[in-house]
């Protein structure tokens, strides 16, 4: 009888841990409600809230309850089960892992999704060249990850993507004028890709080039994320910037324009 009671404790002393939510349940909108007062959501995804701020991202993207949605390069799926709070019963996610993401992942994406836990999403672990991406897609979520289609891997080519096949999946699973959100460890202006291997990191301008070329526009931009502190020379992983680079946030949308030579 013991075990539980120390669960239990444990639980409370865990909970205590992290800062109550920033308003109160009858005050909170959609995104407030999916992030702060989702009783199933893992306390150790609610750890990174401060650093990820996602009530507040995915306010800024649009995304509604009654949305299909894809997490793109979505890893263990932090964003999922968000995602899958906030787009409800009527709605639907694709948490979609080609096989560098799905090795990043591990088993955290099993032990999220095992025994049906979250019923509106469904798991895709696909080849980069053939995501399988469903149609008619409401938006778009990539999230910490853009840069990893700029890696070369020739240790391991099943890691690498093909960019313009990439794009072109993208392009064919978004309804017209789907949105598109991205967020990215930001780099130097005018480094393009070079930082993407070894800082993890990509050239918000490039990035929006790249973008624009590839069908999408670039609709808005949010600050919310920004570290003028950051140092760029440095890798994401490196302790002195660890989860607290400087972050980009784009919200794009698919255009039904002939693509740019």
């Amino acid at each position: 009888m013991k075990l539980p009671i120390y669960l239990s404790l444990f639980a409370s002393f865990l909970a205590g841990c992290i800062e109550g939510p920033p308003v109160k349940l009858e005050d909170a909108n959609v995104y407030e409600k999916a992030v702060y007062f989702n009783n199933n959501r893992p306390y150790a995804d609610r750890k990174r809230d401060a650093e990820r701020k996602p009530a507040e991202i995915l306010a800024f993207s649009g995304i509604k309850p009654g949305d299909k949605v894809v997490d793109l390069l979505g890893g263990g799926g932090w964003y999922t089960e968000i995602l899958s709070e906030l787009v409800g019963k009527k709605g639907h996610v694709y948490i979609v892992n080609p096989p560098l993401f799905t090795h990043i992942a591990g088993k955290d994406l099993t032990d999220r999704l095992d025994n049906n836990r979250l019923k509106n999403v469904t798991r895709l672990d696909v080849p980069w060249n053939d995501l399988q991406l469903p149609t008619e897609i409401d938006a778009i979520v990539l999230a910490l990850s853009y840069h990893d289609i700029y890696v070369k891997r020739p240790k391991r080519p099943h890691f690498e993507a093909n960019t313009e096949h990439f794009f072109q999946q993208l392009r064919l699973a978004l309804k017209p004028e789907g949105r598109l959100l991205l967020t990215d460890h930001a780099a130097v202006i005018g480094s393009g890709i070079s930082a993407a291997g070894k800082q993890h990191r990509i050239d918000e301008e490039f990035t929006k080039k790249d973008f624009e070329k590839q069908g999408f526009k670039l609709i808005k931009t949010t600050d919310i994320l920004r570290n003028p502190n950051d140092n760029y020379a440095l890798d994401i992983w490196n302790k002195a910037v660890k989860r607290n680079t400087d972050r980009f946030v784009h919200l794009y949308q698919r255009t039904t324009d002939t693509l740019t030579p």
